[in-house]
């Protein structure tokens, strides 16, 4: 399947374009701290009645589980505010990429495993991780000990991240409809 995924960056989106563009699904950015991304309410609505399907990411800051359990738990207040409590089918991940966060040299995969184990206990079974290649291989993340789906973001013309729960590869941030900026997914079925 392919997809975007979309932020208060793009605004003003064609939709019947993108759906002619071959897109079936969009992840749309619902946040970071506590902060709504500003977009939010209005991609969602506006890619539901396109008839795409949607899942969502907030962009992680926490640097402690504590923390990271209180970044899912308002993820769980949107996603039941604004989405009526139902579980996104394209997933809700953790988008794990601020080198601010690796700057504390706080255990990433730690972070990565409260966050999700959170928002599993309160009962989302589809949530995992958005990241670089990059952190994905080199130890930031360890993935080995986190058995967890994975959204891979890696611009190149195949996505050498061979994992098994790998589920989304986004292979570029260019992917241009209607005058837009997209960055272009693929997902695994």
């Amino acid at each position: 399947m392919k997809g975007i995924d979309i932020s208060a960056w793009q605004d003003n989106i064609d939709w019947q374009a993108v759906k002619d563009a071959g897109i079936e699904f969009v992840i749309i950015k619902l946040g970071e701290t506590d902060n709504l991304d500003s977009m939010f309410i209005q991609h969602a609505n506006n890619a539901v009645a396109a008839g795409l399907e949607i899942g969502i990411y907030y962009y992680a800051s926490a640097t402690s589980e504590v923390e990271a359990q209180q970044e899912a738990d308002w993820v769980d207040a949107q996603i039941k505010q604004y989405l009526n409590g139902v579980n996104p089918k394209m997933g809700i991940w953790y988008d794990m990429e601020d080198s601010n966060i690796e700057s504390f040299g706080v255990d990433i995969t730690a972070l990565c495993s409260a966050f999700i184990s959170q928002l599993q206990t309160i009962g989302y079974n589809y949530v995992g991780v958005y990241s670089s290649y990059n952190w994905l291989t080199n130890g930031n993340i360890d993935t080995l000990q986190l058995d967890v789906p994975y959204w891979c973001a890696q611009y190149n013309f195949e996505c050498n991240f061979n994992h098994t729960n790998l589920k989304i590869w986004q292979y570029t941030d260019g992917l241009s409809i209607s005058g837009i900026n997209f960055d272009g997914n693929e997902y695994y079925e």
